[in-house]
């Protein structure tokens, strides 16, 4: 590049514009009156939202409430069945295991009763013996649910 080509840069005509030093305050886009307005709307529909909600929930818990109250002698009747059930399970079992032991009666202990006076009611037996013949994991489980109900 030859010097006839070179042009060096100028400042404009009249100077380049001050330096402005000063602080420019700045403009400000809300209001005291526009952010109360906006606070008040949110804050009210906030409150709609959360009573409305609050409305709700009461009458989901009402309704399960209901429901419960609707089911729980089935649920009641589904629990004893099941119950009568494993004890009959337990005494076809015991008589299974011991058909070939001599003198044995199932529901006594050799032969003697072990309840005399129950009559026609029914003796709830320990868990020991209402989860004799289950699985093994099947009592801890249990007595760990009762525990925590």
């Amino acid at each position: 590049m030859s010097a006839e080509g070179f042009r060096q840069e100028m400042p404009p005509k009249g100077g380049f514009a001050g330096v402005q030093w000063q602080r420019i305050p700045l403009k400000k886009p809300w209001s005291g009156l526009k952010l109360f307005t906006v606070w008040a709307v949110v804050t009210a529909a906030s409150y709609k939202v959360y009573f409305e909600n609050i409305r709700l929930r009461r009458r989901l818990r009402r309704e399960n409430e209901e429901l419960t109250v609707a089911i729980e002698p089935l649920l009641i009747a589904e629990r004893d069945r099941m119950y009568l059930d494993q004890l009959r399970k337990n005494r076809e079992d015991e008589k299974e295991l011991m058909k070939n032991v001599p003198d044995w009666e199932v529901g006594t202990l050799y032969g003697d009763r072990v309840f005399k006076t129950v009559g026609d009611n029914i003796i709830d037996p320990c868990s020991v013996e209402y989860y004799a013949h289950a699985q093994p994991y099947a009592r801890a489980y249990m007595h760990t649910y009762d525990f925590w109900m």
